[in-house]
């Protein structure tokens, strides 16, 4: 995934061979990689109940 924050250009990718996340910044030297945090577990799943007459619509 590419992104740009104040007009710095970043991208994610996942490294397999350590088994996490980087957030890669180019530089005028190289690349700097700054690792991901990640607080819990990254595919933990739970139900949510949705009131259908509180919908609201968002354009």
């Amino acid at each position: 995934m590419r992104f740009e924050v104040n007009e710095q250009m970043f991208f994610v990718n996942f490294v397999p061979e350590e088994g996490r996340w980087y957030c890669f910044a180019p530089t005028a030297t190289g690349v700097q990689r700054i690792p991901v945090s990640m607080d819990t577990t990254p595919f933990e799943s739970y139900t949510v109940s949705v009131d259908e007459q509180m919908k609201d619509v968002v354009n």
